[in-house]
C-alpha cells in the first residue's frame, strides 16, 4: 500500500511539473500561433506571414525577449523600458532630450517646442482599454468546448474570441499566471501605441482562448500536449545579435 500511494504521489508531482504546448491553426490550416509555457514563463511563437517572431516574456522578471529568426536578431524589454513605452510623454521628453544633447541652450527652448510637435503629429492615438463581453453562446472547436466572447472598443465589437478555463486545459496555475502577467503588460502597451493585438479576459475569469478571429485573422486551437521542455525552449538561439531599443527607431 505504501508503495502505491509513493508511486501515485511521483506521478502526481510529475503531472504537476510538466510543460504545456498550445498549437493554433489557421483558416487555411497551416500553424498560426505555437504557445509553449512553462513554469513563470511563456513563449508566444508567430508563424503569420513570411516571417518567424517568439515573444517570451518571463513574469517574475517582468522581461519580453523578441526574437526575430529571419534577421536572426532580438530584443530585450526589462522593467525599465516597459515602463518608459508604457508613458509616451515621457518617452517623448527623452527622445527630445537625446536629440537636443548638443544644442546651445539659448536654442533649445525653440528647438523643444518644435521638435515636440513634430513627434506629437506622428504619433498614434492612445486606444481606450477594451471591455470583453460572453455572448451567452457555446462552441465545440476540435473537442475543445469554449463560451463565445466579444471584444468592444469604443463600443464596437473589434474581434472575437471563444475562451476556456486554462485548467480545462490541462494548463497549470504558474503556467497561467506567466500568460497572465504577459497579457496584461501587452494590454497596456497596446493602448499606448494604439495598435491592440491583446488578449487580456480578466474581466470574464481566468481563460484562455481556444479561437480567435482578431485582426482579421481566425484561427482555433487544434493540439494541447504537456511534454516536458527543454529550457533551450525559452532561450535567444546562439548567434543571434542583439538589437537596442533606440536602434529600432523608438
Amino acid at each position: 500500500m505504501k508503495l502505491q500511494i509513493a508511486l501515485i504521489g511521483t506521478f502526481l508531482t510529475g503531472a504537476a511539473m510538466a510543460d504545456s504546448t498550445l498549437v493554433y491553426n489557421n483558416a487555411q490550416g497551416k500553424e498560426a500561433t505555437i504557445m509553449n509555457l512553462s513554469d513563470g514563463v511563456v513563449k508566444m511563437t508567430s508563424n503569420e506571414g513570411n516571417t518567424k517572431t517568439d515573444v517570451i516574456f518571463r513574469n517574475g522578471q517582468t522581461e519580453f525577449t523578441v526574437i526575430m529568426h529571419s534577421e536572426k536578431k532580438y530584443m530585450t524589454f526589462g522593467p525599465k523600458e516597459i515602463e518608459m513605452l508604457s508613458d509616451v510623454s515621457a518617452m517623448m521628453d527623452n527622445m527630445i532630450e537625446q536629440q537636443m544633447a548638443n544644442v546651445p541652450e539659448a536654442q533649445r527652448a525653440q528647438m523643444r517646442e518644435m521638435m515636440a510637435g513634430m513627434i506629437k503629429s506622428k504619433m498614434p492615438k492612445q486606444a481606450p482599454v477594451p471591455e470583453y463581453r460572453k455572448t451567452g453562446d457555446s462552441l465545440d472547436v476540435n473537442g475543445y468546448g469554449c463560451d463565445v466572447v466579444e471584444k468592444i472598443t469604443k463600443g464596437k465589437n473589434t474581434d472575437d474570441f471563444c475562451v476556456a478555463e486554462y485548467s480545462e486545459l490541462g494548463v497549470s496555475n504558474s503556467e497561467y499566471q506567466a500568460i497572465y502577467g504577459m497579457m496584461k503588460v501587452a494590454e497596456k502597451l497596446a493602448a499606448q501605441f494604439g495598435n491592440d493585438s491583446s488578449m487580456n479576459f480578466e474581466q470574464i475569469g481566468q481563460v484562455l482562448p481556444v479561437q480567435y478571429d482578431m485582426n482579421g485573422v481566425k484561427a482555433s486551437l487544434v493540439k494541447v500536449s504537456h511534454d516536458d521542455l527543454p529550457a533551450s525552449a525559452f532561450q535567444v538561439p546562439e548567434g543571434y545579435q542583439k538589437q537596442s531599443i533606440p536602434q529600432i527607431g523608438m
